[in-house]
């Protein structure tokens, strides 16, 4: 892959929260603080290494954002087509490829997890980093994302998970206080809600992690590792010392392997049955 990257755009689509430049902006405040991003250095190569990825091959970031571990991706050895629905974020996703010197590595391309338009057992490698969290129509995100996957191949899906202390602990406090979870939605893989954010709406799902390997069964995937990921994201609600400290502590438990049961976000990394 040689060429400069191109951006393949659909026809103009109704603005929703990701086409926001403040979503831009918040995503980086909140996901990519300094200490998050030396987590990440380390953890995106080690689940390409878990999914048997390695330099010279060619994975899928399904679901790009603005490209932050696309060019990870390109930093580990491999070329990337990194996908998107948001123009917005796939423009900066060019932006960040380009400053970081790895444009000519990265093939981006707006398209829909719920209707890609990608060929059917295509990709060896597919990634989709805490994004299907945020797709409403969850199933057909999977149908879709399973179909380009080869027999054999690997696809890995950075889930926020239900049963973390995180989400515990909101529970307990929520009815100490009397005040329920609104734009709550239970789906057959965990809980939905309706979060109001930059004036519209985002969708987050609270994955049931064991439901979310069923269904892969299913699907003929079978689970090959099932990893803690950040083991708290409380760092969003507060600032100064203390939210460093819990993105040290984030770091630290990974690093220690912490029980990814009730860890905030996990990694599962399936394999598509032959």
């Amino acid at each position: 892959m040689t060429d400069a990257p191109t951006i393949a755009v659909n026809p103009a689509q109704p603005e929703n929260v990701f086409e926001r430049e403040e979503t831009v902006s918040d995503w980086d405040q909140e996901y990519y603080h300094p200490i998050a991003e030396k987590y990440y250095d380390v953890a995106v190569p080690d689940m390409l290494r878990a999914m048997g990825a390695k330099p010279g091959n060619h994975v899928i970031d399904a679901g790009c954002g603005p490209g932050v571990h696309s060019i990870r991706a390109v930093k580990y050895g491999c070329t990337v087509t990194a996908i998107d629905l948001s123009h917005t974020m796939l423009a900066h996703a060019k932006e960040r490829s380009i400053k970081a010197g790895v444009e000519s590595k990265i093939k981006f391309q707006q398209d829909d997890l719920t209707k890609l338009s990608l060929p059917d057992n295509s990709f060896d490698f597919v990634f989709n980093w805490g994004v299907i969290i945020h797709v409403p129509d969850t199933m057909a995100a999977l149908d879709n994302l399973t179909r380009i996957t080869k027999s054999g191949g690997k696809l890995a899906l950075h889930i926020t998970n239900e049963k973390s202390l995180d989400f515990s602990f909101e529970r307990l406090i929520r009815k100490i206080l009397n005040k329920p979870l609104k734009g709550r939605e239970d789906t057959p893989l965990g809980t939905g809600v309706w979060y109001e954010y930059n004036d519209d709406k985002l969708w987050v799902l609270r994955f049931n992690a064991n439901s979310l390997i069923s269904e892969m069964k299913n699907r003929g995937f079978t689970k090959i590792s099932r990893n803690a990921a950040e083991y708290t994201e409380l760092q969003w609600r507060i600032k100064g010392p203390f939210r460093s400290a819990l993105l040290y502590f984030n770091r630290l438990a990974y690093k220690l392997k912490f029980p990814a049961a009730l860890s905030n976000t996990q990694i599962i990394i399936f394999q598509k049955d032959l």
